[in-house]
Formats: C-alpha cells, sequence, structure tokens
C-alpha cells in the first residue's frame, strides 16, 4: 500500500500519458518564444511548466496543449506529455516492468539508465494499442527519494521513421523547473468542493488528488484517496457506460471483487455514471470500497473516484459523493 497512490496516478495520468486522438482547438500559445528541436538555425530554447516542475524543448512542429502539460500535434495524433508523481523514483519505476506495463496494455521495448540534470534516470521504449491505432513512446523518468518527472512522447508507429528519432531526442531535454509553480487548482478548467476530511494534496498536471491529511503517499490502506483529472483526449465513445466500467477495471494495485451500482447522473449539465464498487488492495488484501464518476462532453470525459477501506466507507463515501456533485466547469 505504501505506493497505491503513486501507483494509481501513474495509471491515470499516464495510462502510461496516452494523449492522443488530439483536437486543433485544444492548441494554445502557451509556448510562443520558444524555438523547437529540428530548427538549426537557432539555439533552441527551453519551455518551462512549473506546475510539472520540468522544461523541455519544444519538437518541431509541436503546439503547447491546453489540457495537459506538454506539447502536441494534432495532425499526426502525436504528443509529449510532463508530470510529476508524487513518489520516489525507485519505486515508482520499479512498477515499470514489462509484466507490469503488459497488464496496462503496453509492450516493453528496451529500457535503459540515462542521467537527466544530474539526476538518475531511465529511458523507455514502449509500444501501445489505443483506439485502434498502434502507437510508439519514448519515456524518460528521473527523480530523487522523494518525487519522480516523468516525460512521455506518443507518436503512431505509422509516424516512426518521421518522428522516432526527433522525439526520442526530445525526452533527453528534459530539466528540473524551478519556476514556483501557480496555486494548487488555479490553473484547472474545473472547481471542487472539498470536504473537511480530505486535504488537497497537490495538483499533478490538470488533475487533483486529495487524501485524509494532505499527504502523499497514504498511511494506511484504509486511508481515503480523492481523484479528479479531466481526460488528456479528443475521443468518440460510443458506448459510455462500457468505457465507465472499463475505467474501473483499470484501477492501479485494487483489484475489483464487484460493481455494487451503476447509475446514470448530471451534474453542471454533463451526463456520466456514477458506479460503486467493492474490490481490494492487492498488496495487503485490505477490502475497499470505490466510489467512480464518469462525466463525459462531447469527445472528452472528467473522471472523479474516491478510494477507502471498507470499515471506513460510511464515513467518507458521503464526502465523496459531496465532492462529486460540487463539480462545476469553469473557463480559465
Amino acid at each position: 500500500m505504501k505506493i497505491r497512490s503513486t501507483l494509481n496516478l501513474v495509471a491515470i495520468t499516464c495510462g502510461i500519458l496516452v494523449a492522443t486522438n488530439l483536437a486543433p482547438q485544444m492548441i494554445s500559445a502557451r509556448a510562443q518564444g520558444t524555438t523547437p528541436i529540428g530548427k538549426k538555425d537557432r539555439q533552441p530554447q527551453y519551455t518551462s511548466f512549473p506546475t510539472a516542475g520540468v522544461k523541455l524543448i519544444r519538437p518541431d512542429g509541436f503546439e503547447a496543449a491546453e489540457s495537459f502539460d506538454g506539447f502536441q500535434q494534432a495532425s499526426t495524433q502525436s504528443s509529449v506529455m510532463l508530470v510529476t508523481i508524487p513518489g520516489p523514483f525507485t519505486e515508482v519505476t520499479n512498477g515499470l516492468t514489462a509484466e507490469r506495463l503488459k497488464t496496462r496494455g503496453m509492450t516493453l521495448r528496451s529500457q535503459e539508465n540515462v542521467t537527466i540534470d544530474g539526476n538518475q534516470g531511465i529511458l523507455i521504449s514502449l509500444t501501445q494499442t489505443a483506439y485502434g491505432i498502434d502507437f510508439a513512446k519514448w519515456i524518460v523518468a528521473f527523480g530523487n527519494d522523494k518525487e519522480t518527472k516523468m516525460v512521455t512522447a506518443t507518436f503512431p508507429k505509422t509516424r516512426t521513421a518521421k518522428l522516432s528519432a526527433s522525439l526520442k531526442s526530445v525526452v533527453l531535454t528534459a530539466k528540473n523547473d524551478t519556476t514556483p509553480p501557480p496555486t494548487l487548482g488555479s490553473d484547472l478548467g474545473f472547481k471542487i468542493v472539498a470536504s473537511n476530511k480530505v486535504k488537497l494534496a497537490r495538483s499533478m498536471g490538470k488533475m487533483l488528488l486529495y487524501t485524509k491529511d494532505g499527504t502523499i503517499p497514504a498511511k494506511s490502506p484504509e486511508d481515503p484517496i480523492f481523484i479528479v483529472a479531466p481526460s488528456f483526449s479528443q475521443i468518440t465513445i460510443s458506448d459510455k457506460q462500457e468505457f465507465a466500467t472499463r475505467r474501473l477495471s483499470q484501477t492501479s494495485s485494487i483489484k475489483i471483487n464487484s460493481v455494487t451500482t451503476t447509475d446514470t447522473i448530471t451534474i453542471d449539465g454533463l451526463d456520466g455514471y456514477e458506479i460503486f464498487a467493492s474490490a481490494q488492495d492487492i498488496a495487503t488484501g485490505t477490502p475497499v470500497v470505490i466510489y467512480q464518476v464518469m462525466l463525459f462532453d462531447d469527445r472528452s470525459y472528467t473522471l472523479i473516484q474516491g478510494i477507502v477501506g471498507t470499515k471506513v466507507r460510511d464515513e467518507y463515501l458521503p464526502e465523496f459523493k459531496a465532492m462529486a456533485r460540487s463539480f462545476k466547469k469553469q473557463q480559465k
């Protein structure tokens, strides 16, 4: 359980970090003034991403993304995503094994040790099929005993000859960014009214994480964890209920025993599904319950998920439900 929350964050934000089917209208001007890799007549400059704590050189032909920290190229369904994971480098990367990646539909191609901005790191190559498309990825992870920073470049395998080498070079340019980050949650496209029983631990990319005392990782497998995470990609979902149920089954480090209830729900004008399930923490066998709401908006969605020990479910489930129902979209 020591890193249950960390592994779940990796799963939610990364999947591992699948940011595909990107819509052109989601492009922002956040990286204006930077010089991308690929322009040989000018010295490349770094783009700062304070929320992720990483700065990176922009790849040629990519624009800054609106729905995640990083860059995207909508025309090729390619992206470079940055995120800081609140977990020690050794523990987070120990979970990036061929066996564990395989359970999430990914095939490990290669892995090597690297040094990134003076920190120990690893460079991973893997493939994954998502939304009927075969993707390749270059991932750099680096960090220390407190946190791990991850940079993931994703591109269709059909674009390997054009993009693989340049995106590999891009992820290896990652450096720590010491620019003060914005106030937690201030740069998001939504708001949540927090319960007095859980505290905001941090925002990670465009995701919010709440724990019992505002610290990560949770101290006990029974302690509550509550996550609000918007989708990183634009996708067409034909069966929304099946999609929500499948996402529940992909919760990292948790084994679903049974889905208790599935109901339709509407929050702030968005329709979706509210699901309760009984489960257990894989590492300890501790019985837990999962509360999940998935709200759909055109070709995007928001995932709201709370996990807590069965023994204290009556204390926290009402809080989870109230927080989910307080969700409101806002203009950034």
